[in-house]
């Protein structure tokens, strides 16, 4: 039988995805079930430095030297090039397009002793040939300052702004409106921790604000996004009892409040909300084996408007670092979470997904990975769910401390119940080079 020109047709985007020429260092891709999640305000605290990652082992002949200022460093770089997607606006019926991108990065940071402080910004500037609806713009701006207080003490100060695209399997919003949909996200940060004995106290405060652009539409005019522009303010503490150098057992517990600006439609309230969360578990870090955390808890979501029932539930979060050789590592993560969003007439989701990914040197600066990722958004009160996955390889050649080659590969897949957008996949391939002093 012969094949049809709809087939025909998605097999030339399978093959432009994966042929095209480029020149571009990779960028982070979005994870499978990310939203608008706010920065971790409390690290998870496992690595002691007991182990290394492959991505983490010293490399000293390919560190990049950067340029001297006083008693700082500065490393600047500079990435350009290109690759191609199957389905640009992630529709069911999709668009190939191939890009170029140029991403130039510099970072300040200090050299003393004592207290440390950084200064860094990057910006991802990616035309889309053909398609120039879907180009785009982002940068991120990032001022971080850390006194330590004495020997065990210290306070963390941290100031993020930066413009993002938004996540098409964030679960927040259709992927074909993820496709276009910009956002401005403006994050300050407090963090004092300490230690005293086997025992480590961390108490943290964090404020952000959120502001959506105007969707661009095919017929031409923009779509006003401003109904969800919000407040989120967090306060967070953990407390942590080392039974061993390479064991310790956590309680954390947070509270974050959500402020919309405005209403969600005409007549229809706005999603205002208090999220409460505990969390207990054990953090590990055992040489030359494996190392992790892993919290396990509850959570509760409660909305101003009374059309919003309240949500609670067990909350979740993993990660686990396998070393099965010096230059292989496998991890493992998990979670477990509820997400506000305005596809639920409940105003809310549960977020679960679950990550792999193995790293690997084959040769002195060739690294290879390998990556998987599954979610589940499960709308409540809705009776209806998005799955999503992604697949991917990619690799990574350090030629020299200034030159930096990247490939990757990714194919992602949506599938979701009527009335969650639509189902789709892509295949997203990348190449390229970086310049680096």
């Amino acid at each position: 039988m012969m094949p049809s020109a709809k087939s025909v047709n998605r097999g030339w985007r399978l093959l432009l995805c994966a042929a095209v020429p480029a020149c571009a260092i990779v960028p982070a891709r979005a994870q499978v079930g990310e939203s608008l999640l706010l920065p971790p305000v409390v690290p998870p605290g496992f690595n002691r430095g007991r182990n290394q990652s492959v991505v983490e082992l010293p490399r000293r002949a390919f560190d990049p030297v950067g340029i001297r200022i006083g008693s700082f460093n500065l490393l600047p770089s500079i990435q350009s090039g290109g690759g191609a997607t199957s389905n640009t606006y992630y529709t069911a019926d999709p668009t190939a397009s191939a890009f170029i991108s140029t991403t130039p990065t510099a970072t300040l940071i200090s050299r003393w002793n004592r207290h440390e402080l950084m200064v860094s910004g990057t910006g991802t500037f990616r035309e889309y040939i053909g398609q120039s609806r879907r180009n785009e713009a982002t940068w991120q701006s990032d001022v971080r300052g850390r006194v330590d207080l004495g020997r065990f003490s210290s306070v963390t100060v941290e100031e993020i702004s930066t413009q993002q695209l938004e996540n098409q399997f964030s679960g927040e919003v259709t992927p074909t409106v993820a496709a276009l949909s910009r956002y401005r996200r403006d994050f300050l940060s407090v963090r004092g921790v300490n230690q005293v004995g086997r025992t480590r106290t961390t108490l943290a405060a964090d404020y952000a604000l959120f502001r959506f652009q105007p969707l661009p539409l095919t017929e031409g005019g923009t779509q006003d996004q401003s109904n969800r522009n919000r407040h989120i303010g967090r306060v967070t503490g953990q407390f942590e009892y080392a039974r061993s150098p390479g064991l310790a057992f956590f309680v954390q517990g947070s509270f974050a409040n959500q402020a919309f600006e405005s209403q969600l439609r005409p007549a229809v309230p706005n999603l205002d909300s208090d999220g409460y969360r505990a969390l207990g578990g054990i953090n590990f870090d055992l040489p030359g084996k494996v190392r992790g955390s892993l919290g396990i808890g509850y959570t509760r979501q409660t909305f101003k408007a009374a059309i919003y029932k309240p949500v609670e539930g067990m909350s979740l979060e993993g990660r686990l670092e396998v070393f099965p050789s010096r230059l292989t590592t496998v991890t493992l993560g998990a979670r477990r979470s509820i997400e506000v969003t305005s596809l639920s007439t409940n105003g809310s989701y549960w977020d679960n997904r679950v990550s792999l990914r193995v790293d690997r040197e084959i040769w002195r600066g060739i690294l290879v990975n390998a990556t998987g990722e599954y979610s589940r958004q499960t709308y409540i009160s809705a009776g209806q769910d998005a799955n999503a996955y992604r697949l991917g390889a990619g690799a990574r050649y350090l030629s020299s401390r200034k030159v930096v080659v990247d490939a990757s590969l990714n194919y992602s897949n949506r599938a979701s119940s009527l009335g969650l957008g639509n189902a789709y996949d892509e295949v997203w391939g990348e190449v390229g080079l970086t310049f680096r002093i």
